[in-house]
């Protein structure tokens, strides 16, 4: 287990900065599929909003960073998780061509937060006390 929980994270670290980096300074060429009109709007949107894809690349970054060094891996697990799922949904609902990429991603992402689920244990306390 501990041998496919460091694959998953260092695999999972470099997807996230390796693309994170990608965006700001394109190294990998990557040629873009024709999207549904849905998608393309979809995209637009976020790209016109003129922040969130920046923001949302530099958290790629700094998680990706973190889980290949293997520190505050499970809070930066959480912080890809919603991103995990809209790569897999995006896909899943509007380009469907990539939906090996997204399953690939929400399931290392899912397979990591099993792994390290013991750190979240404390999260899920039915009554808490103070």
């Amino acid at each position: 287990m501990k041998t496919a929980t460091l694959i998953a994270r260092v695999l999972l670290g470099l997807i996230f900065l390796l693309f994170g980096l990608n965006f700001f300074f394109p190294f990998i060429p990557m040629a873009q599929p024709k999207m549904s009109d849905a998608a393309t709007a979809f995209s637009g949107g976020l790209f016109g909003s003129g922040y969130f894809f920046q923001y949302m690349k530099v958290l790629e970054i700094l998680s990706g960073l973190a889980l290949l060094v293997n520190r505050f891996t499970a809070f930066f697990l959480l912080v890809l998780l919603p991103i995990s799922l809209n790569i897999f949904l995006f896909h899943a609902v509007l380009a469907p061509s990539g939906v090996p990429i997204g399953a690939g991603v929400i399931l290392l992402n899912l397979f990591l937060c099993v792994a390290y689920f013991k750190y979240y244990k404390q999260v899920f306390t039915f009554e808490p006390k103070i």
